[in-house]
């Protein structure tokens, strides 16, 4: 493609603002997909040592850590719906950042060849 170098130049600039944006976008839903998955592995490690519990209980110790494994349970499927929920618009995010940050790139190679004489 041939194009007018400062047009080029100016054309990788936007792109490269919104690559930006988007990437800091994309790093800011990173961290709270992040957040959620550790919730959902720290419930599902909770769940695991609450059944692994190997010393006898009492009817009243068992009781409540029956109650305990069943709050933890419905936190794990609470965390792990929300996890699911995000996952959906992470991909998004993740698709359009990379998509914008090539976009920067491939306007800056453009730039470049049509600076360099010859």
């Amino acid at each position: 493609m041939k194009g007018d170098p400062k047009t080029l130049k100016a054309l990788e600039r936007l792109a490269r603002i919104k690559a930006d944006r988007e990437l800091k976008k994309f790093a800011a839903f990173s961290l709270h997909v992040s957040a959620a998955r550790a919730r959902v592995e720290g419930f599902q490690t909770a769940l695991l040592q609450a059944h692994q519990a190997a010393s006898p209980l009492s009817l009243p110790e068992a009781r409540a850590a029956n109650a305990q494994a069943g709050r933890t349970a419905r936190q794990l499927i609470q965390a792990d719906a929300e996890l699911a929920r995000m996952l959906p618009r992470f991909e998004v995010a993740r698709q359009q950042a990379s998509r914008d940050f090539g976009r920067a790139e491939v306007l800056y190679a453009l730039a470049r060849r049509a600076t360099k004489p010859g």
